[in-house]
This record gives C-alpha cells, structure tokens and sequence, in this order.
C-alpha cells in the first residue's frame, strides 16, 4: 500500500501539468444476502477424506460500499494519461466470515498506434476477507486496443505476484494471464450491447506446491438491453482449471469447472442516481468433492454518479 500511495501522488504530480482531465466517480451503498455450500467431511485417522451426507452453509444479510474513480490527461502528440482506483467493504453483522474488503488502484499510459491504441500499466490490489488481511498482489499490464465507433477489440496481458498474510504464505504464487475481448454497441434491434471475453491463465506456487498451481480458461459473454425503463444485463460465464497435481495422494490431480450467471437491472431516479437490482450465482463442481461449492447474491444499491 505504500507502494499505492507513491504511485498515486506521482500521478497526481504529472497530471497537473497535463491537459484538464476527463473524470468519472461512482459511489455505490446497499444491501444483499449471500448464501454458499460445500460438502461435510470429516478426516479419518489414516488422513483420507470421508464425506457424510448433507452439505454445511454459510450464509447471512450484508451491507455493502464502494467508491470508484478514474481520470485521464491528454498530452502531445495523442499520448494519455490514466488513473483508475476503487475500493470496496462489505460488513455482514450476523456472519463475519462474510466481511470483505478490497482496494484495487490501476495507473496506465496509452499511445495511439495507427488506428488502435497500445497502453502498459500497473496493478495493485489488496484484499481483507473474514476481518484478516489475505492478499496484496502487483502487476504489470500491456493492452492493445482498437475501436470503430460501433466496436471495441481489445488484448491486455499482465504478469502479476501474489503475496499473502503470513498465516497463508503457502499460496504466494506469480501468476500470468492473456484475455482477448470484443465488444458491440447496438448490434441488433432491442439489443444495446454484447460483450465476449476469452482468458487463459497460468499460476505457478513460489513454494513448488504442485497442488496449488494451476492452468485455467474462461469464457464470458454479456448482452445489454433496455427494458420497463431499466438498463438490464445477463452475463454467463464458463470457466475450467486444471491443477498440476492434488493434495491426496489417493486422488487424481483436481479439476475444476465453474459456471457464473450475472443479472442486473437498473433503473433512472435523477440525472446522477439510480436504483439497481443484482443477482450473482456460482456453481464450481470439483474432481475433489472437497472443493464443489454452490454460491448465490442477492443486492439492492444505491447508485450516485458525477
């Protein structure tokens, strides 16, 4: 974090002496409840897991924030400047384990490059998750983009290091990933929008922990369309990772197959707020049964923009 803040009042620095910026900030403030299940077990003497019948839960009301903020600069010769930050803490008072907290801040430069656009940038992130410090991680990002006015083809790759609280440094990892997106605008009647993204990844353990590296892909697509005077979205996402290896030995190496489902609905109450409705939906199932997990949110936001 400290690292974060050099880099923000750097950028605060030579943004001054640019151009005035473009700027958009989103404060958001709501209300959810989240549920999630996973198998009981237990572990017999010889170290094998036994799984019992039933699945145990976690589950319980959440009051949710976030602020949001980006900026950009422009300087000579079609070179920009940009700054993105957000943070976001979500309280749950009948379940802790719940409490969430993330700071993500995004600095980047972007040069034209005939008709498209190439940028490197940086990747800080922090992350709390059931009132404890998990995870910083640092990374370094080049994209490549180009847009026509009716879509956007874009190609961002990021080398990236996770360091971990100390009660979890097993995990610390570094991690590479490749996405490649296409975006439309008004593709066909009654129809606003359709977004596709397609990832692959690679994340390799600091301390050769076979079990905790692993290769993944993922497929996301998102339509956007206007209706009962709401912008609404429904994005499904589709994503498989392959683990070098599994924490029991009697086992094959963990294979993971996650289906995401994203539904949202917002509606206009003035020019700079809004009302919105989300539902979230996660169904991972797991070669190790130990991992199978079923997620489900519920939110209601407040949403306040300038």
């Amino acid at each position: 974090m400290r690292a974060s803040l050099v880099i923000t009042m750097a950028g605060w620095g030579f943004a001054a002496l640019a151009q005035p910026a473009e700027s958009h900030l989103q404060f958001d403030v709501g209300i959810g409840h989240e549920a999630q299940t996973s198998p009981v077990f237990q572990l017999s003497p010889e170290g094998n897991v036994l799984y019992l019948d039933g699945q145990q839960g976690l589950g319980g009301s959440h009051l949710r924030t976030s602020l949001q903020g980006n900026a950009s600069w422009n300087w000579e010769q079609g070179i920009s400047t940009a700054l993105a930050a957000d943070a976001t803490i979500k309280r749950s008072p009948n379940s802790p384990d719940l409490d969430y907290m993330a700071i993500n801040l995004q600095p980047a430069i972007h040069w034209p490059w005939g008709s498209a656009s190439i940028g490197v940038g940086i990747n800080l992130q922090s992350y709390d998750v059931g009132g404890h410090h998990f995870r910083d991680s640092s990374g370094m990002q080049v994209d490549w983009t180009h847009s026509d006015g009716d879509s956007l083809w874009g190609v961002v790759a990021e080398v990236a290091s996770y360091q971990h609280a100390t009660e979890y440094a097993d995990m610390n990892a570094k991690a590479a990933s490749i996405v490649l997106l296409h975006q439309w605008s008004d593709p066909l009647p009654g129809i606003d929008g359709l977004d596709f993204s397609a990832i692959v990844g690679r994340e390799i353990n600091d301390q050769d922990i076979h079990e905790l590296s692993s290769r993944s892909a993922m497929l996301s697509a998102t339509v956007r369309w206007t209706a009962l005077g709401a912008d609404c979205s429904l994005g499904r996402s589709w994503r498989q990772a392959r683990f070098d290896a599994n924490a029991f030995a009697s086992e094959p190496s963990r294979a993971d197959n996650t289906v995401l489902t994203d539904l949202a609905a917002q509606w206009a109450l003035s020019a700079r707020h809004s009302i919105r409705l989300e539902y979230n939906a996660m169904r991972n199932v797991s070669s190790t049964r130990l991992y199978d997990n079923d997620f489900e949110q519920w939110s209601v936001i407040l949403r306040s923009t300038w």
